[in-house]
């Protein structure tokens, strides 16, 4: 459970899943920044379908860590077994809620023809096979909650590279091939993150974690419960986030396609400024599970706090490098003027924007990890939609101020409730919600 150990696997896991979203965005923009502008709507519904399936993988996780911190070791492989279970029936109603209602989805969002068009073909073919994602997160939770972080990262690696091949086959025609464009880009990343999920069951098993999978008729109903309660009050922040987020994108979408555009590029490249941070949340999430199990409480209330500052300033640095450079990372994506223009406004407002998102990313993951999930809750939904989504409609639409005007909306919400939960964790209120 060392912090180090823990956290260098999974920021390189997450840089790889930035690259493997970010490749999409890159390759299609030489196809057409109509199909950037299409998957950056659709990647709000794909992280929202995938949120809905870390229902279950947050819970698991939380509990197998206080569990093994505990030396609960028969309760923690049938958490195990249970989120296994639990996501394959979770996956298998996500994908036909996809397969069904995608054209009803993107109808919604009032796009140009042929936007939505290439938001519907990406949607039908990713949406429908959210099942691999949704193992995939599992598997690679349970491995990561038994201290296995290295494993999901040297897969993933793998599942990117087959993602970057299959985006090339699809766009660039080579030996021949015929231009399969966006469908080919969301083909080529449901076969990728297949291989994934496969990998990581075939790890999980060579790893000999305990996992009775034929005993889960006979595992307690209060386990199943116990998940499902966990992840549903921490799958609500995340929600509400998502939710919010869509709204802003409608937002955005009124403001016009090149709005939306620099905003999805904008978007795909501040995902580089808070992997680092995004990276020591979750190993700190699993750091603070063990020693709750454990009674360790001012040792984790001191260490957490140190990988806050460690954090800000990692992605302060990188956010600030990002913006001295920000004319030569925008020309790998596009060279429309208006474009380049706003997306270049946006990096700089991000400096602000990722210096409070590193507050949430740190704490938040470290409450949930001491069971104090309801509070987090509640203050992200007033925050998103009362901060968030209100100041976006305010700043951007009612006056005038366009894509910025979200931007620092987006801004404002992460500060705010990112001081509310750093005065939360040193409060020390968590320490009373220990789940084992």
């Amino acid at each position: 459970m060392n912090i180090v150990t823990l956290t260098w696997p999974i920021f390189v896991e997450i840089l790889l899943r930035t690259a493997l979203n970010t490749s999409d965005v890159f390759m299609l923009s030489g196809y057409s920044d109509k199909a950037v502008s299409a998957v950056g709507v659709i990647s709000q519904i794909t992280f929202f379908l995938m949120i809905i399936s870390m229902m279950v993988s947050t819970g698991s996780s939380i509990l197998i860590g206080q569990y093994n911190g505990a030396a609960r070791h028969k309760d923690s492989a049938n958490i195990a077994v249970a989120s296994i279970y639990l996501g394959l029936c979770m996956g298998i109603a996500l994908g036909l809620l996809a397969f069904f209602a995608s054209g009803t989805i993107i109808d919604l969002y009032g796009l140009e023809l042929q936007v939505a068009q290439f938001g519907y073909d990406y949607l039908l073919i990713s949406g429908s096979f959210t099942i691999t994602v949704t193992l995939g997160i599992i598997f690679s939770t349970i491995l990561r909650a038994h201290g296995y972080s290295k494993s999901p990262m040297f897969i993933n690696l793998a599942a990117g590279v087959v993602n970057v091949i299959g985006n090339y086959c699809a766009l660039y025609q080579p030996f021949g091939l015929p231009v399969y464009g966006v469908q080919g880009v969301a083909s080529a990343t449901v076969f990728s993150q297949f291989i994934s999920a496969v990998a990581l069951w075939y790890m999980l098993r060579h790893k000999k974690i305990d996992l009775p999978m034929a005993s889960f008729v006979s595992i307690p109903a209060v386990f199943y419960k116990k998940i499902l309660r966990i992840g549903v009050m921490n799958a609500g922040e995340i929600l509400s986030y998502n939710l919010s987020q869509m709204v802003i994108i409608y937002f955005v979408v009124q403001m016009g396609t090149a709005s939306l555009t620099a905003f999805t590029y904008a978007q795909n490249i501040g995902r580089i400024s808070f992997s680092f941070a995004l990276a020591i949340g979750q190993a700190s999430q699993i750091q603070t599970s063990y020693f709750i199990g454990r009674g360790w409480i001012a040792d984790i209330l001191l260490r957490v706090q140190k990988y806050f500052v460690i954090a800000f300033i990692a992605s302060t640095s990188i956010t600030f490098a990002l913006y001295l450079f920000r004319f030569e990372v925008i020309a790998l994506f596009t060279h429309d003027p208006e474009v380049v223009m706003l997306t270049a406004g946006l990096i700089a407002g991000s400096i602000l924007l990722e210096a409070g998102r590193v507050f949430n990313l740190v704490f938040i993951s470290s409450l949930k990890g001491a069971g104090d999930i309801t509070f987090p809750v509640q203050i992200g939904i007033c925050s998103m939609w009362g901060i968030g989504a209100l100041l976006t409609y305010l700043f951007g639409i009612y006056f005038g101020f366009g894509v910025i005007g979200a931007w620092l909306a987006i801004a404002a919400d992460e500060w705010l409730r990112g001081i509310i939960m750093l005065l939360r964790w040193r409060s020390k209120k968590w320490a009373k919600f220990s789940l084992s």
